[in-house]
């Protein structure tokens, strides 16, 4: 599996749970820059995020670049409006501003929690 798919797999699913979706819409993302050795880490704390951070605040992660020319990734996460379905399944909206150096990118998210435990990106 290519780097850049690892890479929105853990944004988009956290857990690896979205294997199925179109990310052709990523291809030129920031994201995409993310080292292949650090995609567990950073989907680790997508999902560290969904479960801990209570809404409108913040957590920061940034890649440690392979090259010392690089320049690391950072992602800055915040969930927000989170709500209970008619099913009783938490979902919450994840917004992630990224940047690498001057370029920024704004993406988000809804994500619903599935009875295993593990977060799943979701249409809501």
């Amino acid at each position: 599996m290519r780097a850049s798919t690892l890479v929105a797999l853990a944004l988009l699913a956290a857990a690896g749970t979205a294997q199925a979706a179109n990310l052709s819409f990523l291809n030129q993302s920031i994201l995409l820059r993310i080292p292949k050795a650090q995609v567990s880490e950073f989907s680790a704390e997508v999902g560290r995020v969904l479960n801990e951070t209570p809404d409108g605040q913040r957590a920061t992660w940034s890649s440690r670049p392979a090259k010392s020319r690089q320049t690391p990734v950072s992602v800055t996460l915040a969930p927000r409006n989170t709500t209970q379905t008619g099913k009783g399944q938490t979902c919450r909206f994840l917004a992630a501003d990224v940047e690498q150096g001057k370029a920024r990118e704004n993406w988000g998210f809804w994500f619903c929690k599935q009875e295993s435990g593990a977060w799943r990106a979701s249409a809501m």
